[in-house]
């Protein structure tokens, strides 16, 4: 369980960005996600299962179907096993993009986010409750590569 104890390594404090005021959570760019999945996995497949539209006011006070987020599969091998993963993703300021081409990228954005943290990926941050850290998955699976160790 080499690759699935790499991802869940927390991040570096230098990647993790305060959640800006008003809203929930630090967090780390979509960048930096994708990196990891990366290094850790290689090369992996995403696609886009269902693309999720809503009427939405625009700033004209008009009703307009405008993309407001998608569902996306997510397709990496881990150790030896192929894992898919689906998750949602939301377009938080659906009117703040001039084209549902930008609101599916922040939607897809957003989505890769979630189904990395399914696999470990920055779940570090998601383990946070009441300024307390509730994580332990890193140093859970560490142990047991160190048992692997012994044996050898």
């Amino acid at each position: 369980m080499e690759q699935l104890h790499e991802l869940s390594r927390p991040f570096p404090k230098e990647f993790i960005h305060s959640a800006p005021k008003g809203k929930f959570g630090d967090y780390i760019q979509h960048s930096v996600i994708r990196q990891r999945l990366l290094s850790v996995l290689g090369a992996y497949s995403q696609e886009v299962k269902e693309i999720i539209r809503e009427d939405v006011k625009d700033k004209d006070g008009n009703y307009k179907s405008i993309i407001t987020g998608c569902v996306l599969a997510l397709t990496v091998e881990i150790d030896g096993n192929i894992v898919t993963v689906e998750e949602a993703g939301d377009v938080e300021n659906p009117t703040n993009w001039r084209t549902d081409g930008a609101r599916l990228k922040d939607a897809v954005s957003d989505a890769i986010k979630r189904c990395a943290m399914a696999i470990g990926v920055g779940l570090h941050l998601w383990s946070q409750y009441e300024g307390k850290s509730e994580y332990f998955l890193d140093k859970q699976l560490g142990k047991g590569l160190e048992q692997a160790d012994d044996v050898e």
